[in-house]
C-alpha cells in the first residue's frame, strides 16, 4: 500500500482559515447526508425537483406542498467541518527584580482534519464495516449507504474526523431518511488522482500545508520534522487499546 502524508508547518500558518473555506467549497456537493438518494422514490419529484422553497425558521418549505425540502435543509444547515483551524494561546505576567511587569504571550495555530491513520480507530469502531483504508493512497474512506449513525467512529477518533451534518443525529428514527450518516475528509482523492493537491493544500496562502508520499515529504520538508506538536492530541485510544499512528508530520513553530 502506498501512503500519502499530510504536512503542516506551524511557523507558516497565519490562521487565515483559507484551508477551511477551500475544503467546504470544493466538497460542498459531497458533504452531509444524501437524504434524497435514501428517500422513497415518491420523494424525488417533490424534494429534488421542487420549483422553489421558502425559509421558515430552520426549515426550507416547498411552495405549494408546505413540506420540508430536505435537500435544501441539509445544504443550509450543514455542521460538518472536515478541515478545522484551532488557535492556541499562552501567556503569563510576572514582576521582575526592578518591580516592573513583564508580559509573555504566544499565539499559534493548528489545522485539523482526518490524518488517514495507519491503524484508524474509526475503522475498528464501526460495527457495520463501512469504513475502509484504500490501498492506492492510504486514504480512510466511508461508504455510508449502510451507516446506522451510531456515532462510534466519531467517539473513537481523537480528532473528531468522522462527522454528521446534524449534531443531534441520534435523535432521528432509524427509518427516517433525514437521519444523518457519517461523512469525513476523503483526502480529496478526486483531485489527487488528477495530479492535483487537496483543496486545503492548494488554497493555503502561506504554503503551510502539503500532501505527498513520505519520501517526497522528507525531501521537501526535512528541516525540523516531527511526529507531533504540543497542541496535537495523542493518538492513543483507550477504549480500543491502540495507537492510531496518524499519517501527518509537523514543523513546530520556532
Amino acid at each position: 500500500m502506498t501512503q500519502y502524508y499530510f504536512y503542516f508547518n506551524q511557523d507558516r500558518c497565519i490562521g487565515c482559515n483559507t484551508c477551511v473555506a477551500a475544503c467546504k467549497n470544493w466538497n460542498c456537493e459531497h458533504r452531509g447526508d444524501k437524504t434524497i438518494n435514501a428517500a422513497p422514490a415518491d420523494y424525488e419529484k417533490e424534494y429534488m425537483l421542487a420549483d422553489g422553497a421558502t425559509e421558515k425558521g430552520e426549515y426550507f418549505i416547498n411552495t405549494g406542498t408546505e413540506k420540508t425540502n430536505y435537500e435544501l435543509y441539509r445544504r443550509h444547515n450543514m455542521k460538518e467541518d472536515w478541515r478545522r483551524l484551532e488557535p492556541h494561546e499562552t501567556g503569563s505576567v510576572s514582576m521582575n527584580v526592578k518591580g516592573t511587569f513583564e508580559i509573555s504571550y504566544d499565539r499559534r495555530f493548528l489545522t485539523i482534519g482526518c490524518n488517514h491513520c495507519e491503524d484508524p480507530a474509526c475503522v475498528r469502531a464501526c460495527p457495520m464495516g463501512v469504513i475502509v483504508k484504500e490501498q492506492e493512497h492510504g486514504a480512510v474512506l466511508v461508504s455510508n449507504e449502510t451507516c446506522i449513525s451510531c456515532g462510534r467512529c466519531h467517539e473513537a477518533c481523537p480528532w473528531g474526523a468522522p462527522q454528521f451534518y446534524d449534531p443531534a443525529y441520534r435523535s432521528y428514527p432509524l427509518g427516517d431518511a433525514r437521519r444523518p450518516k457519517m461523512t469525513k475528509c476523503t483526502m480529496c482523492l478526486d483531485r489527487v488522482k488528477a495530479g492535483l493537491k487537496p483543496a486545503c493544500v492548494a488554497a493555503c496562502l502561506n504554503r503551510a500545508l502539503d500532501l505527498c508520499r513520505l519520501t517526497e515529504l522528507n525531501e521537501r520538508h526535512n528541516e525540523g520534522l516531527t511526529d507531533t506538536l504540543p497542541e496535537f492530541k495523542s493518538d492513543w485510544v483507550e477504549v480500543l487499546g491502540i495507537n492510531t499512528k496518524p499519517n501527518i508530520r509537523f514543523k513546530k513553530k520556532s
